[in-house]
């Protein structure tokens, strides 16, 4: 058994070599290279479980919904609108009930997307929760509720989908995988529902089925390469 370093004590014999207590800054002696930048990690924050189908699955049934009942809701009104009298009265009535479900739907789509964000940021290793457009560290937390901020929140869209695609370039030099960038789905998930917007459920679809598969090849190599940001699902 070494005994304690005594950084005043005498020098060890020539050819020796004394023991002295590990330096926390040094770069660690075994394991891929990381990719780093100067980002604050706060203590504690670890990599959650991998994301499953499931909630990109409901994503996709409620973006469905909430079209079909915006659509029947339009049409029903346009036709209480041509009709009128006693019997357009039933077709506004339907009308009106089929966009306030439109509307709840809506509503439980938005809160699947964001549960769906909140998990894929949990997998994320914490040293790369970074992007070239917030430079600071973001938690999972921070991701979901700067979406509810009025107005900033279209920003932080762009931030949060084109961040995802990034972190994975950034983690696909350590955890290479068979799947593309996912950088260009990101932008057309992006731009394409501001003057299309019944493309956006399915292209959100794409977007999370692409990333999760990334995630999954990388998740696999995680595992097998002892790294302690993440752990089997």
């Amino acid at each position: 058994m070494q005994p304690p370093w005594n950084p005043y004590g005498p020098h060890a014999p020539h050819g020796s070599q004394p023991y002295a207590p590990p330096n926390p800054y040094a770069a660690p002696a075994a394991g891929p290279a990381m990719y780093r930048q100067n980002v604050f990690v706060p203590p504690g924050a670890n990599a959650g479980p991998l994301v499953g189908p499931a909630l990109r699955k409901l994503k996709l049934a409620a973006g469905i919904a909430q079209l079909t009942t915006l659509l029947g809701g339009t049409i029903a009104l346009i036709v209480a609108g041509v009709m009128g009298g006693e019997d357009g009265g039933v077709f506004i009535v339907a009308g009106m009930g089929l966009l306030g479900l439109w509307y709840m739907l809506l509503f439980a789509y938005s809160i699947v997307n964001v549960v769906w964000l909140y998990k894929f940021w949990s997998w994320i290793p914490p040293e790369q929760r970074h992007t070239s457009m917030w430079k600071k560290y973001i938690s999972p937390g921070t991701v979901v509720g700067f979406m509810f901020i009025p107005y900033f929140n279209i920003y932080w869209m762009f931030v949060v989908y084109l961040g995802i695609a990034d972190i994975m370039e950034r983690l696909r030099v350590q955890y290479p995988c068979s799947k593309g960038p996912a950088k260009t789905l990101a932008l057309l998930t992006l731009l394409i529902p501001l003057g299309f917007f019944p493309a956006g459920p399915f292209l959100q679809f794409m977007f999370a089925k692409h990333v999760e598969a990334m995630a999954e090849e990388m998740h696999a190599r995680m595992v097998g390469a002892a790294n302690p940001m993440a752990y089997a699902a």
